[in-house]
């Protein structure tokens, strides 16, 4: 099947289809990038260097930065490559910490010589990693670590090291239980002037609607459910803005998407708690965040 025949099969499918077909297929025995050439799983659009450089830059200026000399930086979830190390010593960062929960970046070195082309037709400078024997020599040569640990890997990470963080649809997956601790590790490493940006999606990852809220915490925060590759922590803005603050984080809300057309969930198929809830605190289905230490 071509990926495109895939991709329409994928966006056709309804979401209680999708549920059980992505459980079934996260059981087999396969790889995770073996399931992202297959278009399967997908871990983000970072293999892309052109979009993955839009990407960065969207969150440098969301930050308030159009350079990074002399400076840290740490992407959350970078997903299916490691570009954001070479795009980071470009602009002049002395180290750069990509942290994941897997090991999901491609190993396709190809993809840093064509970002790098990219940073020559821009005219900024390139790191010249594109001829390296491997992945893992390009990020020991652009003074960058691959972690996949998560939390844990975070947790390893020196206090006030932090100049510059952002990750891009990654804070909603991160597992309920672990989202305030979270929070606090960002706080701990961010330094006093330190900036962090993201984009945060509240659309369930099954058909872009609310249909993640029709089921009870019970059900999905199994690690059945939680493991099977359409897992969000279903916190809401307001809920998560909270965290944030209480944290030790100060929030900047750079936009905020609310839905056109009101919930494309109806509340009354919701589970508790969202059954009951505002509707406002529903109504949020993206936003673009900026947190520095209070």
């Amino acid at each position: 099947m071509t990926s495109h025949a895939l991709q329409k099969l994928k966006t056709g499918m309804p979401w209680f289809v999708k549920i059980p077909a992505k459980i079934v297929l996260s059981r087999m025995p396969v790889r995770s990038l073996r399931w992202q050439r297959l278009n399967l799983f997908k871990a983000g659009v970072m293999d892309d260097p052109a979009a993955a450089f839009r990407l960065f830059s969207t969150h440098l200026e969301g930050a308030g930065m159009s350079a990074l000399t002399g400076k840290t930086v740490l992407e959350l979830g970078p997903g299916n490559s490691a570009l954001t190390a070479l795009f980071a010593r470009s602009l002049g960062a002395v180290r750069t910490w990509l942290v994941d929960a897997e090991n999901l970046a491609s190993q396709d070195l190809a993809l840093f010589s064509r970002a790098e082309e990219i940073l020559a037709e821009l005219g900024l400078p390139v790191p010249g990693v594109g001829t390296a024997h491997s992945v893992s020599a390009a990020l020991r040569q652009l003074e960058a670590e691959y972690l996949t640990s998560g939390l844990t890997s975070l947790q390893c990470l020196p206090d006030n090291h932090i100049d510059f963080m952002f990750s891009n649809a990654v804070l909603e997956h991160i597992r309920l239980a672990e989202f305030i601790p979270l929070a606090r590790e960002m706080r701990r490493i961010l330094k006093p002037t330190g900036i962090a940006s993201h984009q945060i999606d509240f659309r369930d990852h099954l058909q872009e609607g609310l249909n993640n809220l029709r089921f009870s915490e019970r059900i999905w925060e199994n690690d059945f459910m939680a493991r099977s590759g359409f897992y969000t922590n279903r916190l809401t803005w307001p809920a998560m803005k909270d965290i944030f603050e209480e944290a030790g984080l100060s929030v900047e809300i750079r936009t905020l998407q609310l839905w056109p057309e009101g919930l494309p969930t109806p509340q009354k198929r919701m589970a508790d708690p969202f059954k009951n809830m505002p509707v406002e605190h529903l109504m949020t289905m993206g936003a673009h965040v900026i947190l520095r230490n209070e």
